[in-house]
């Protein structure tokens, strides 16, 4: 195992149930907002790659005939088995892996789907090859992400703060990135869907990843001074009470295999 897949382990090890509850994981309409952009007709198989609590599987269970979640971490893993058991879902499974290597043969899923994880790896483009490598010919890859500024020096600031609070964190990538892996992976890109909705409330959002106090006050003040002179593009605010927040854009990018 890598040092960065550890650092992922231990990161998403020590969040466990916490990270499960966040808005920006577990939104019921978010993440219906994902699983509309496959556009199901109910007789697919379905792979979630980098499956956390497993929400977005269970949400492709509902719809398709069969989903699979796979993750690196086991905790993250308990969290999704145990949802599946205390709802019945038969169709639904989970096994661990590592996403740069699925166990899987080619081909052998209709939808392959990756949520909020691409910042995470160290190696983006090869995950992406393995997923439309197990997506059948004309089957649909989609990706869910935060995106981040085209100007370089305004994604810099912002991946400055986004890995001060998650040492797992690699890089933010701007759309036009992300439409270079899917090219690189044999993808027509078909739809992309931007939202600037998400605005986590930042103590709750380092809570989370149990942010040291002297890297905690580091990020208010760059988001401070990025709420003073835009400097990332997040447009970090402030409510009626002094809590902080910023926007963290996302993108859904849906991309058809057609060789």
């Amino acid at each position: 195992m890598t040092q960065h897949n550890k650092r992922i382990q231990e990161s998403f090890t020590a969040q466990g149930a916490s990270f499960a509850t966040q808005p920006w994981t577990a939104d019921e309409e978010r993440i219906a907002r994902l699983v509309a952009a496959a556009k199901l007709k109910g007789n697919e198989r379905v792979l979630d790659v980098a499956t956390g609590p497993g929400y977005i599987a269970e949400a492709f269970a509902k719809a398709a005939r069969e989903a699979v979640g796979v993750d690196l971490t086991a905790a993250m893993l308990a969290i999704a088995e145990a949802r599946r058991v205390e709802r019945g879902i038969a169709n639904l499974s989970f096994r661990s892996s590592d996403v740069q290597q699925l166990p899987f043969a080619a081909g052998e899923f209709d939808i392959v789907v990756c949520r909020f994880a691409f910042h995470h790896f160290e190696k983006p483009a090869r995950v992406l090859k393995e997923m439309a490598r197990v997506c059948r010919k004309n089957g649909i890859v989609l990706v869910e992400d935060m995106i981040g500024s085209e100007h370089p020096e305004r994604l810099a600031y912002q991946d400055r703060f986004e890995k001060l609070r998650d040492p797992s964190h690699t890089n933010t990538l701007p759309l036009s990135s992300m439409f270079q892996l899917f090219r690189e992976a044999g993808l027509e890109a078909e739809t992309v869907t931007m939202n600037n909705d998400l605005a986590p409330e930042v103590e709750r959002w380092m809570a989370t990843t149990k942010t040291p106090p002297e890297r905690a006050a580091l990020i208010l003040q760059l988001l401070e001074e990025d709420g003073k002179n835009d400097l990332s593009g997040t447009q970090p605010f402030q409510d009626a009470t002094g809590r902080f927040y910023f926007h963290e854009r996302t993108a859904i990018v849906t991309g058809r295999k057609f060789r």
